[in-house]
């Protein structure tokens, strides 16, 4: 199974597409995203709640 986000299904202007085989994986990734191209955002437990919203599954 494989795990995908889209920054940009968030409502942002950021290219960043993510693809993995666990969640886990995809989360790490996207911390680090997080930390380089949105340091403005703060990845408190209701942010990334919002933000597993956002993961695909396929």
């Amino acid at each position: 199974m494989a795990y995908s986000m889209h920054c940009a299904d968030t409502g942002t202007d950021c290219p960043g597409d993510f693809t993995t085989r666990s969640e886990e994986e995809l989360m790490a990734h996207l911390q680090l995203h997080v930390s380089q191209a949105h340091p403005e955002m703060t990845l408190d437990d209701a942010t990334v709640t919002q933000i597993k919203g956002f993961i695909r599954q396929s």
